[in-house]
């Protein structure tokens, strides 16, 4: 009886197992931790969580919850993608029935990194090592405590001394500066839970029992770690301020630092948990790119709706125009007079286009009748003769 319902489990983990939080709560289908436990039961149970966490029908719902989660951040909110070095684990620690844990989307199963643990990194990381080269990061004093508090209720000066505690807060005042939990970014290419292990080599020594010695052996415990690229959100929530958004970018920027040079989660010193600075710069670079074109599209845009209806269109073709490596802008105007069927077939239009070729050409010095341009003079003083 009980072999038939743990295969009626397994069948049913296998089958119809989308959420791999539950699969890792629920869907235990005998003991795996302890002496008397299955690794091979573990181990099932992980590689479902893996296979749970690229399930397409997951990863569509994901999409859609992401998409609305982004939407839902206030304008000011900024953001960053950074992409995982290796691995990361977030909840290693956390009580769970596989001895091993990991944080995930309660309502999704996929990988989340608390915002509690990002501010909690950032804070840490400001008093340690910007406060090593600058003093206002230090531990404020109680008159400071004061200042801020007198600040924050509008009674009192702006505390120019007190900056960590401007932004982290305490116990009892939670700063100026939100960190959102880092979701992870949906339409990866490879899963986002892998399979990895731990190898620790002297169990009694670490609880006490005996010393180490090269007789004991190793115990492999695997677990699930995270590899992939998360989208981080900062933002400000204090008084109004002229200088919010600067410290808001500041959050971010001692955050990142801190995820480049620390990482965040479990297993830290043996290199878990960070991120790439390398592939953010190429990121960042070719993000401000991508934004510089779009507002000189803007501005370009801009221009062309002040513009009279008769200069908006010559500037569109101009714009259109196939034969970038021409730079006079004449030629490409005379050609498409000359089509029987070219754009510029209005007589306004067409005197207006003229005028402009007369002026290139002046300006080329090539309004006089040598060769070609004698042809060209006389079909564009034809045109402005019109009535």
């Amino acid at each position: 009886m009980r072999n038939s319902i743990i295969v009626a489990l397994r069948n049913s983990r296998e089958e119809r197992g989308q959420h791999a939080g539950l699969l890792l709560q629920r869907y235990l289908c005998e003991n795996a931790a302890g002496n008397d436990g299955n690794p091979e039961e573990k181990r099932a149970i992980l590689l479902a969580a893996v296979k749970a966490s690229v399930n397409p029908e997951v990863q569509s719902l994901y999409s859609a919850a992401f998409a609305r989660w982004r939407q839902s951040l206030s304008p000011q909110t900024l953001v960053n993608e950074l992409q995982t070095v290796g691995r990361l684990i977030v909840g290693l620690g956390s009580e769970n029935v596989l001895e091993t844990g990991i944080r995930l989307h309660h309502n999704y199963g996929l990988p989340i990194i608390p915002g509690s643990a990002l501010k909690g990194l950032a804070a840490h990381y400001c008093d340690r090592v910007w406060g090593e080269s600058n003093s206002r990061f230090k531990k404020p004093t109680h008159d400071q405590d004061k200042a801020y508090r007198d600040w924050l209720d509008g009674r009192g000066p702006k505390p120019d001394d007190n900056f960590h505690r401007l932004l982290f807060g305490t116990t009892d005042d939670s700063g100026c500066i939100i960190f959102h939990d880092a979701w992870l970014v949906p339409g990866q290419k490879t899963e986002p839970l892998k399979l990895d292990v731990m190898t620790p080599h002297h169990l009694r020594w670490l609880d006490g029992a005996v010393p180490p010695t090269d007789f004991d052996s190793p115990t492999p415990v695997p677990f699930l770690s995270v590899s992939g690229r998360f989208l981080f959100a900062v933002c400000w929530s204090g008084p109004e301020s002229d200088k919010a958004l600067a410290w808001r970018d500041l959050a971010m920027q001692c955050l990142r630092e801190a995820l480049f040079h620390w990482g965040v989660g479990g297993k830290t010193s043996s290199g878990y948990g960070r991120f790439d600075p390398k592939k953010w710069t190429e990121d960042e670079k070719k993000r401000q790119e991508e934004a510089e074109q779009k507002r000189i599209a803007a501005a370009e845009e801009a221009a062309l709706a002040a513009m009279p209806e008769d200069d908006r269109v010559i500037q569109q073709f101009l714009d259109k125009h196939p034969n970038k490596a021409e730079k006079r802008d004449w030629i490409k105007l005379f050609e498409e007079l000359r089509k029987p069927d070219g754009q510029f077939q209005a007589a306004e239009l067409r005197r207006l286009v003229a005028k402009r070729v007369k002026a290139g050409m002046m300006a080329a010095k090539a309004w006089n009748d040598k060769d070609k341009n004698a042809e060209r003079k006389k079909f564009i003083e034809a045109i402005l003769a019109e009535q």
